[in-house]
């Protein structure tokens, strides 16, 4: 089962965290293939990973495709390779030596989960890492910190309505049936948009409460930019367990503008008026996306076409 199992990392001067990472894979219980797919990093990370990690499948791009182009691109391979299950790891997080053959345990077992989450702590390992515990929350995933509190015997699956993708597993399964990442989103909120697309095919998104990895992010520092807030949008207008469309979207956008007009709001406003503007010039875009229904599935043939480019 080892040389079905394919990790992969997308990198984009990624040198702070590579070593550990790439260790913490080659030196899990369970082995694996694991390919890079470099995102025009300038920072050296390239040529560390040619020097130190000769084993690891490395592919350059020669500009920045995003976090999940790039990941497409890793799935295509790994799929050629003849892949079965497929560890999706950010670059600056880590894996215990168990955490993937806890989470392929799972897959094997519960095959109608369409991705599988490891519990995220921080780079410490301290604690649970800040973001992580909204996905864990009573509203998000009944039960985990009741059990947790009350000491019982943890469940194997816990259900979520989402986890990002720092680190996921996901099955050939999930693939023929979901398809890759949207090439719309650049980066941020492709995995929501992933996790949309599994509902509407009816697969759960689970978490595995003994399977343990670490994110080393600085949650602090991270902010709300336009390009975070225009992607959560788009992902509530492309999500096809809703209703929404974009004349629908357009309207309820200028209905918070003027709301954050009446209330002196500059913040809301800035931030409204832009993703209003925004959304007029990629109208036709979004309209023919939804007309050969991009958003509710896409063929492996949609991220081969994004690879060539």
């Amino acid at each position: 089962m080892s040389n079905k199992i394919f990790v992969i990392v997308v990198t984009f001067n990624g040198m702070q965290w590579i070593e550990d990472c790439l260790n913490s894979i080659l030196n899990s219980a369970v082995s694996s293939t694991v390919i890079v797919i470099d995102n025009c990093s300038a920072d050296g990370t390239v040529e560390f990973i040619e020097r130190n990690f000769k084993n690891v499948l490395l592919v350059q791009q020669n500009k920045n495709l995003g976090f999940g182009a790039a990941n497409n691109i890793g799935l295509d391979i790994a799929l050629e390779k003849g892949g079965e299950y497929f560890v999706l790891l950010n670059q600056d997080a880590y894996l215990k030596e168990d955490t993937i053959g806890l989470l392929v345990e799972q897959m094997q077992v519960n095959p109608e989960y369409g991705v599988l989450s490891p519990v995220h702590l921080n780079g410490q390992g301290n604690r649970m890492d800040l973001l992580f515990q909204t996905y864990v929350t009573v509203n998000n995933c009944k039960d985990f910190y009741s059990d947790l509190f009350l000491k019982k015997d943890l469940k194997n699956i816990y259900d979520v309505s989402f986890v990002n993708a720092a680190i996921w597993l996901l099955s050939k399964k999930t693939l023929q049936n979901v398809g890759g990442f949207n090439p719309y989103f650049f980066h941020y909120a492709e995995d929501n948009d992933y996790i949309n697309r599994c509902q509407f095919k009816k697969l759960k998104i689970g978490i595995v409460p003994k399977s343990v990895a670490l994110h080393d992010r600085n949650v602090s520092e991270r902010r709300l930019t336009l390009k975070t807030f225009v992607n959560i949008n788009d992902v509530k207008l492309l999500n096809p367990n809703n209703s929404w469309t974009v004349n629908k979207m357009l309207k309820f956008i200028l209905k918070k503008i003027l709301l954050s007009i009446l209330l002196f709001n500059k913040r809301d406003f800035a931030y409204n008026f832009c993703y209003f503007t925004k959304t007029l010039k990629k109208y036709k875009i979004v309209k023919k996306l939804q007309q050969e229904g991009m958003h509710n599935e896409y063929s492996f043939l949609l991220y081969r076409k994004v690879r060539n480019e």
